[in-house]
């Protein structure tokens, strides 16, 4: 377990980047207020980046990267693959060569629109051509744009996000022809989507490259507040942009989405796993220290002999060390499967390639030598001190009712109270998160879930103009709600729970905003019958229709959470907002509905302020999630749906299609990873301390046989044999619960930050913990006990 954890943590969170020096790299980032559209993960405008790169001392290069999601086509045949627009230097200054024809220069990104090549990865290579050398000058379709291709990547280069694999990069100069030319423009001061990189000068340190960026970069914002788009800015809002300072990152390990997501989980993996390791250790201890004690006549012999301590140390060792490599070499063979379990469980986004892998390489394989070390030292150590401090005269003359010496069975103690404390504390933890998962599985997102199928489509990645794509989805949510079996179709711009949020600053007409007050719900584009189609309920006013088209009245719905807030008890409706909100913002949408409440990201996420707007109203056309209610198994209609999608484009890829169920549990994946592991490791821990305080009890039972035979000769009965036994293993639960809670409450106070709906100190789970760790413990020492009753006196005193 230890070792598939630590797979997955390198490959995220530890691994350094298979480029040249990745310790100089640094990412730039934005902080404070901005003024316009931002992506968010430390995006800034492609013109900050050119003024920076021509304008410091400090990097001796800088590149800037965006991916995004490509339509690729060869030989009629069209599908969804990940892409990346980078600078001309992206390659040389991160040191990346290619495995076949060459990567970009500084002279492929000169020109907007005027550098149609592209650059594939070594596995797409693999993959698409059969690393066949023909590739390189082969043409292919982007985005329905011809592109050639001049050459590969090298062998094990997957890009600045370690856990993505980008299939394809194009000049981020094609970026009009690549992408949406709406989207993210170029020239463009107030549209931030780049990821700007820069490799330090030699010598140079992340606070002076810090120190003499910010006025330069003081001097960029103080230039673009006398730009024509702050025309109409407030004062506050000029005020706060202009505070707005530049960070620089550490990017050795490259920048990654999913490692912000899947960070907390994996850190708490791998301290529940460690606590298990240790848990293991104690009980392997507990059992050396009892084959020592079996074996202590044998060691007084070797002492008698002439044996040193080191030497007899040196040899109890060497046996926990073959033990603990036979587990490490079985453990690493069963860690590959894990890993493979625990990458399904990891969130992929939307159709791309996740680049980590279940293969053990040498850092594993290091890792799991390191750990196997420290384990045969962990339960080896113990057990061979005790064993070597054999004293000659008692030990060989003792009996073998008195095997067992006064320290060994003060240590095994020891080790039962060690595993019940973490045991304890692994309990409480994994009642915490199966109580966060099952609460998140019961929160109600505000939509019917039951029979509603999903799937992505993007017409605007196959070259369609807005009007073609108007017209597809028009056609598309026809064909689709008359297919057999649907009761219901219509599209959205910002899929449900899927992890996407659309935000956008509104004015609210008569509605005085405080100073410093966010105005920025989140937002979301429909076609007509949406609400029908989720099962969100209209509470006043109607739905959009066909009517609320272009040239039409603008009009918006907005959902309750945001009526309340800025109309409290009066009627919103015939309310007007406006986009943006700056003084004078014009507010000429009407507000024609409202709805009820729903989850927007996730089912975590509070339900935030929404307002919903016509799709054929909005600035630009994207590609939109169709949503479909059957009144059949929703797997049926599956294929019908593909037929529909083919039927009016076939070279239109339709993807992530699956059940809004399936898309809840997507959601809550790795809260599921967490608990279902948590779970399992922790009843594993409590069976682990279980058999540990059986072994110690069997243990005390057997030593003091003749004591109890004589006790049950003076008419001791069977129930004060009982508590005999009992009382001493009360004792040792006792001390190991004293100190599980202390630790157990730390823990949780650790983790809170990933708990839903239960408090860190949830009275329930700690007693839940204490009363199951409790029952196994006393059921594990009921059967010494029961033995213990048993025992005869005429045997017990001759069993010698």
């Amino acid at each position: 377990a230890n070792t598939a954890i630590f797979s997955l943590v390198d490959q995220l969170l530890l691994r350094m980047l298979p480029v040249t020096n990745p310790q100089e790299l640094v990412l730039l980032n934005s902080r404070g207020n901005f003024y316009g559209s931002n992506t968010g993960g430390n995006a800034m405008a492609y013109l900050m980046y050119t003024d920076i790169r021509d304008n410091n001392q400090v990097f001796s290069g800088m590149f800037a990267r965006y991916a995004l999601p490509l339509s690729f086509s060869m030989e009629g045949k069209t599908e969804r693959v990940s892409g990346e627009l980078v600078t001309g230097n992206f390659f040389p200054v991160l040191g990346v060569g290619a495995a076949a024809g060459r990567v970009f220069n500084s002279q492929d990104d000169l020109y907007q629109g005027q550098h149609p090549v592209a650059v594939i990865s070594y596995g797409f290579w693999q993959s698409h051509f059969a690393l066949s050398p023909s590739a390189i000058g082969r043409k292919i379709f982007i985005n329905g744009y011809p592109f050639t291709v001049v050459g590969v990547s090298r062998k094990g280069f997957a890009g600045i996000d370690p856990s993505r694999a980008q299939d394809i990069r194009v000049p981020m100069m094609m970026k009009m022809k690549a992408t949406q030319p709406e989207f993210y423009n170029l020239n463009d001061r107030r549209q931030r989507f780049a990821n700007v990189f820069g490799r330090l000068r030699p010598g140079v340190t992340l606070t002076q490259a810090k120190a003499s960026l910010q006025p330069f970069y003081h001097s960029i914002l103080e230039s673009d507040v006398t730009q024509k788009a702050f025309v109409r800015a407030s004062t506050e809002s000029r005020a706060a942009f202009l505070k707005g300072w530049l960070d620089i990152l550490p990017a050795a390990n490259g920048r990654s989405d999913i490692r912000r997501e899947a960070e907390q989980p994996l850190l708490i993996l791998t301290g529940v796993v460690g606590l298990v390791l240790i848990i293991a250790c104690a009980n392997l201890a507990n059992l050396l220290v009892a084959r020592a004690a079996a074996r202590q006549k044998e060691i007084a012999m070797r002492i008698a002999l002439g044996a040193g301590r080191t030497r007899l140390v040196r040899q109890l060792l060497a046996e926990s060390l073959l033990l603990s490599l036979a587990g490490g070499a079985a453990g690493l063979l069963l860690a590959v499967g894990m890993d493979r379990a625990l990458l399904t469980l990891i969130p992929d986004g939307s159709g791309t390639q996740i680049a980590l892998s279940a293969t053990p390489d040498f850092r594993v394989l290091a890792f799991t030598m390191a750990i196997a070390l420290l384990t045969s030292l962990l339960f080896g150590l113990a057990p061979a001190l005790q064993a070597s401090k054999a004293d000659l005269a008692s030990t060989l003359k003792n009996q073998a009712g008195s095997v067992i010496t006064g320290g060994s069975a003060t240590l095994r103690k020891i080790l039962v109270v060690a595993q019940v404390t973490l045991s304890l504390t692994l309990l409480i933890g994994a009642s915490q998160f199966v109580s966060t998962l099952r609460n998140l599985r019961g929160s109600d997102p505000g939509f019917e879930v039951d029979h509603l199928v999903t799937f992505k489509v993007d017409p605007m990645l196959n070259g369609y103009t807005d009007e073609r794509g108007r017209q597809f989805y028009r056609d598309l949510t026809a064909r689709l709600a008359a297919v057999p079996g649907v009761a219901g179709a219509s599209l959205a711009v910002v899929p449900l729970l899927d992890g996407d949020e659309w935000d956008s600053t509104v004015t609210v007409e008569g509605y005085s905003r405080k100073a410093g007050e966010e105005m920025n719900p989140h937002m979301q584009y429909l076609a007509p019958g949406f609400f029908g189609t989720i099962g969100q309920k209209v509470l006043l006013g109607r739905d959009f229709n066909h009517n609320d088209g272009q040239g039409a009245p603008k009009v918006a719905v907005v959902n309750q959470k945001f009526a309340t807030k800025y109309f409290g008890t009066q009627n919103p409706l015939g309310r007007k907002i406006g986009n943006g909100g700056d003084p004078g913002t014009k507010t000429d949408i009407t507000i024609v509905g409202v709805v009820s409440d729903t989850k927007y990201e996730d089912m975590r996420h509070e339900v935030p302020r929404e307002v919903y707007i016509p799709y054929r109203q909005g600035g630009f056309l994207t590609g939109m999630t169709a949503y479909i209610r059957t009144n059949r198994p929703s797997e049926q209609v599956f294929s019908a749906l593909r037929g529909e999608v083919r039927a009016l484009d076939p070279n239109l890829p339709l993807y992530d299609i699956r059940t809004l169920s399936d898309q809840v549990d997507q959601s809550l994946i790795l809260e599921r990873m967490v608990a279902s592991l948590s779970a399992i490791f922790g009843g594993l821990a409590t069976f682990l301390a279980a058999i540990g305080l059986y072994g110690v009890m069997a243990y005390t039972v057997t030593r003091r046989t003749r004591e109890i035979g004589i006790r049950v000769a003076l008419g001791a009965s069977r129930g004060e044999v009982m508590w005999l036994v009992m009382r001493e293993a009360l004792v040792l639960l006792g001390v190991g619960l004293a100190a599980g809670l202390p630790s157990a409450w730390m823990l949780t106070q650790l983790v809170k930050s990933q708990l839903y709906g239960v408090a860190p100190h949830d009275p329930t789970a700690f007693a839940a913990g204490v009363l199951l760790i409790s029952v196994i413990s006393l059921g594990a020492a009921y059967a010494p006990g029961r033995r213990a009753t048993r025992i005869h006196p005429t045997e017990a005193l001759r069993c010698e």
